[in-house]
């Protein structure tokens, strides 16, 4: 190993040398130290820039808490006057939703009815158990009596159940539900989607037990339910979401869609089904155990051998009242 001579002092490369009667260990060490104190004041500044971060976002983020709950408690305190007001005054509708939030179809197509049948509006959040049972059950039977003429159908896309969810799935999937009846002239192909987000197989599970559904997923249902690639491809964004909201506002403060017996009284639940303007009284008919066929078609005045039967209309017509089963309410 090379050695070194300086002053009388010597030491090999590896130990201790002297430059300029300074020890260079000492260099060492003062520039180890200043280095040192560089990190630490750059540390302290990281800090405090990370503090200033943090507060303005626990700021921000309470400032949107804050609006959101005090927008959330004002819209819980308006009448049904209000809210239905409100309701008209969104600027940014579905094309064919009437002044309560439905819209409207038959064998005629959108925002038209067939003569002399009665309209049925259905009240359905995509996330509701108890809605996918009604159209499980009842989807393909709307179908055949659509295309006879024997109903109109209103669908009314709810959201109630969207803080079931991580990622606003009601929300989502109903502003499909919006933009394809706006931008896809044939209802069946809104049909077949409803029937298809309410299926066993891809209707996600509520709250703690919810799967993420992407819009992608929701794109491919549309596809699949006959809705052309490009139109379902812009079908899940937002544009809807004050509508929803507000529909969703009004539906809640329409006394006569809640129930009017068993454990919810008073309160709306889903799936709402109305007759010609009367409400079926589900929790009764689940009471008695008949199904929403049977329900509907005794409602209605249509024998099960009727169904789809061009010619054959339903007994009440388009403004008769229903002759609902007889329940048994329990208080």
């Amino acid at each position: 190993m090379a050695r070194h001579t300086r002053n009388g002092y010597s030491s090999t490369a590896a130990n201790t040398s002297w430059y300029g009667g300074v020890d260079a260990g000492d260099l060492l060490l003062q520039a180890r130290r200043a280095q040192e104190a560089k990190e630490r004041k750059q540390r302290r500044i990281i800090g405090f820039v990370a503090f200033v971060i943090v507060v303005i976002f626990v700021a921000v983020i309470g400032l949107v808490s804050y609006r959101s709950i005090a927008k959330r408690n004002a819209a819980q305190n308006i009448t049904e006057d209000q809210a239905y007001a409100t309701l008209q005054n969104v600027k940014f509708k579905p094309k064919f939703t009437n002044d309560k939030g439905g819209i409207l179809f038959s064998n005629a197509g959108y925002g038209k009815k067939a003569a002399n049948a009665p309209t049925l509006e259905i009240y359905t959040d995509p996330m509701c158990p108890g809605c996918a049972v009604l159209h499980q059950q009842m989807d393909a039977t709307f179908r055949s009596m659509l295309d006879a003429g024997q109903i109109n159908l209103e669908i009314h896309p709810v959201t109630f159940l969207d803080n079931m969810s991580t990622d606003h799935y009601s929300s989502r999937a109903d502003n499909g539900v919006a933009y394809i009846s706006s931008n896809d002239p044939n209802p069946d192909h809104l049909l077949d989607f409803l029937t298809n987000i309410h299926s066993d197989s891809f209707q996600p599970e509520e709250a703690a037990n919810y799967q993420p559904v992407s819009n992608e997923q929701l794109q491919q249902q549309a596809v699949a339910s006959g809705v052309p690639a490009n139109i379902a491809a812009k079908a899940f964004g937002s544009e809807y979401e004050p509508w929803l909201s507000a529909a969703a506002q009004y539906t809640l403060r329409r006394p006569e869609l809640k129930d009017i017996a068993g454990q919810f009284k008073g309160k709306l639940t889903t799936p709402v089904v109305v007759i010609n303007g009367k409400m079926l009284d589900i929790s009764g008919i689940s009471d008695i155990g008949l199904t929403y066929k049977v329900a509907i078609l005794q409602s209605i005045g249509l024998s099960n051998e009727d169904i789809g039967r061009v010619g054959a209309q339903p007994a009440i017509g388009s403004d008769g009242n229903p002759t609902f089963p007889k329940t048994q309410p329990t208080a």
